[in-house]
Order: structure tokens, then sequence, then C-alpha cells
């Protein structure tokens, strides 16, 4: 009995080694990407109006209290960073690793999808600048925000794809067809089917907006619409199709395409895309913090609650489908 209690921590260690140099580098670049973000927040939060074109408005208070919760949820990316890194992270519960990393992805994947591309399309295929002169806000601060975004999105993704190949192997392995159907198919189904409604809607208007389309757009969005804002749109659409059409075959288990871990992450990707920047859209909307908002139209907020409506859908769809897949295998308790 000694010797076992002295080699059990032995064998736990070794199941589950330190980190290597890739997962420490990812991590540290990550970390690295969050802070010149949380830098600024800091600095507006200690009442700086650094970056700002109107210090006038920097003193709103849904503007303060936006700047604070935003500087928070990049200090969660922070942790969220470490968590998918060191071996602690393994013991954290499933949902409180998932929840978060969901969130992230849906703000920051459309970010890195349209973001870049955007720019370069501006710069080279439009004599307007990417930022309007009578902005509020600085140039520049845009600049080191997106750029901080795209890499804290493409390191987050690496972290977690790394941290979930680990927890969850099976789920890269295993063929759609595979997966076993629980008690709640049917549910996932209807609920799956359900979702391409709303989804559908969100799609069509922002399409609609991608390609020129100007029928509920604020004012100011028309005066200021580009090239960069036009990309965004249609990443929205898209996704959110593609999470709704991924999302059904899941459920219904098709042959094709055969590993599980292709449609499920486009259905993981599009869903929260879906879900996370409608709701920032309609908490922008209702909130009304200054030149964010200075009107509302009502096709923008239709589309918005669509949105937010088939993304929730979609992502609770989701969540019972791989809770109910980890419960019915032996080890679920093991590695939730």
């Amino acid at each position: 009995m000694t010797v076992s209690a002295h080699l059990l921590p032995e064998r736990t260690r070794a199941a589950h080694p330190p980190p290597g140099r890739l997962r420490l580098a990812v991590c540290a670049a990550t970390i690295a990407a969050c802070v010149p973000y949380l830098t600024i927040k800091i600095a507006w939060l200690s009442g700086s109006t650094a970056g700002w074109n109107d210090p006038s408005a920097a003193g709103d208070s849904a503007l303060y209290a936006g700047n604070a919760i935003t500087m928070a949820m990049d200090a969660v990316a922070v942790l969220v960073a470490m968590t998918f890194t060191f071996r602690w992270g393994r013991r954290v519960p499933a949902w409180l690793v998932l929840t978060p990393i969901w969130v992230a992805v849906g703000l920051l994947a459309p970010i890195v999808l349209a973001v870049p591309l955007g720019s370069l399309l501006q710069v080279l295929f439009s004599s307007e600048p990417l930022t309007a002169d009578d902005n509020a806000i600085q140039g520049w601060v845009y600049a080191v925000v997106y750029s901080g975004f795209t890499l804290q999105g493409l390191g987050l993704l690496t972290a977690f794809v790394l941290y979930a190949r680990d927890r969850w192997p099976r789920v890269f392995t295993v063929r759609t067809s595979d997966v076993p159907k629980g008690a709640t198919n049917p549910l996932q189904v209807l609920l799956a089917r359900g979702a391409v409604v709303p989804a559908a809607a969100f799609a069509a208007m922002h399409l609609y907006w991608a390609f020129g389309g100007t029928a509920g757009l604020r004012a100011d969005e028309l005066e200021n619409r580009n090239l960069g804002q036009q990309l965004a749109d249609g990443v929205w659409g898209l996704l959110a199709l593609a999470g709704a059409t991924a999302l059904v075959l899941i459920v219904q288990r098709v042959e094709r395409p055969g590993r599980f871990v292709a449609p499920l992450a486009v259905a993981w990707v599009g869903a929260s895309a879906t879900f996370a920047w409608s709701l920032y859209g309609l908490l922008v909307m209702l909130a009304r913090p200054g030149f964010l908002a200075s009107d509302v139209t009502a096709a923008a907020a239709l589309t918005a609650l669509a949105g937010l409506l088939a993304g929730l859908v979609m992502g609770l769809t989701g969540a019972f489908l791989l809770a109910e897949d980890q419960s019915a295998r032996p080890t679920a308790s093991n590695t939730p």
C-alpha cells in the first residue's frame, strides 16, 4: 500500500506531461497579443484620452462600462490560454473550458477571416482611408486593437486544438456516422432544423449588405461604408449558413464528411460567431453608447435578434450532442 501510494502521483505526472515548447510558445504569443488591448483599456478606465479624436466622447458612461467589460474579457483570454497550456488545465471542468473559448472563437474568428483581407482589399482597390476622418477614435487604435485580436484568435485557436487533442482525442478520430445517437437525438434534430430559419434570415441580410445593399443600415454606416465592412458582413453571413448546415449534417449522422471533427469545427465556429456578434450588436443597440449607435434601424435589430436566436439554439444543440456523447462512454468521468 505504501509503494502504491507513492507511485500514483508519478503515474499521473507521466499521463499528463508538462507542456512542450510549442504549447508554451503559443501561450506566450497569445498573452503578448493581449497586452496592447489591455493597456489601452486600463489607460481609458484610468481617465486617459489617448487615441481619441473627441475626448468628450470618452466620458460616456455606457462606454466606460463597455471598456470595463471588454477589458475583463481580454483578461479571461489570458487565463484561457494558460488553461490550455499547463497541466492543471486538464482538471478544469469541461463546461468551464468550453464556454469561454466558444464565445472567444465567435468574437475573434470573423476578425481573423475578414480584417486582414478586408484591409488589404481596401488599400489596393479603394482610395478611401481604412477609418473615417471624423471618427471619434484615432486610426492607430484600430490598427493596434485589430492586429492584436487577429493574433489572439490564431493563438487561442491553436492552443485549444492542441489542448482538445490531448483531452478529447476521440473527437479527432471518430467518424460522424459512428457517433452514437442518444435519447436526445430527436430533440437535437428538431432544434438544428429549427435554427436554420433564423440563421438563414440573419445570413440573407448580411449577404445583402455585403453585396452593396443599403436598406437597414444607419446613416453614419452609409457614410463610412468600405470594402472591409462589406467583407465582414459576408463572413458573418457565410459562417451562419455553414454552421447551421454542418450542425444538421451532424445530428442526422450523415456519412460525409467522414471525420466528426470537420463538421463539428464548422458548426462550432458558425454558431459561436452568429451568437457572439449578434449579442454584441443587440447590447450596443440597447446601451446606445455615443458614436457606436447614434440611431437604430428595425432591420438591424431584427437581424441581430435572428442571429442571437440561431446561434444560441445551435450552441445548445451542440452542447447536448457533446455531453451525451461523453456520458455514453465508460471513460467520460476521467476525461470530461
